[in-house]
């Protein structure tokens, strides 16, 4: 009746052991998955500094093309409006 108990002690013991093992390596993969997603954080707010970067001077040409139709607009109205005068006092002559 020794031979049981020394055998779960043996287990127990064993099994601790195992355990503990298993959550150190638990720790050491945490730990290098906190420093990899730092780097791709990093990555990222790097590549999205870059896109602002680009993008800020698309945008720039985005506005400035639409100033001009708007310019081409008013323009066009202007000269309608004079063309719409030279008309009128034309017909007001004869």
């Amino acid at each position: 009746m020794d031979l049981v108990p020394t055998i779960f002690a043996v287990a127990l013991v064993a099994l601790t052991i195992v355990l503990s093992v298993v959550g150190v390596q638990m720790v050491l993969v945490l730990l290098e998955l906190k420093k990899t997603l730092k780097k791709v954080n990093d990555a990222l707010e790097t590549a999205d500094a870059k896109i602002a970067a680009i993008a800020a001077p698309l945008q720039k040409i985005s506005g400035l093309a639409s100033g001009l139709g708007t310019g081409m607009k008013v323009f066009e109205a202007f000269v309608g409006w004079l063309n719409k005068d030279k008309e009128t006092k034309a017909s007001g002559k004869k």
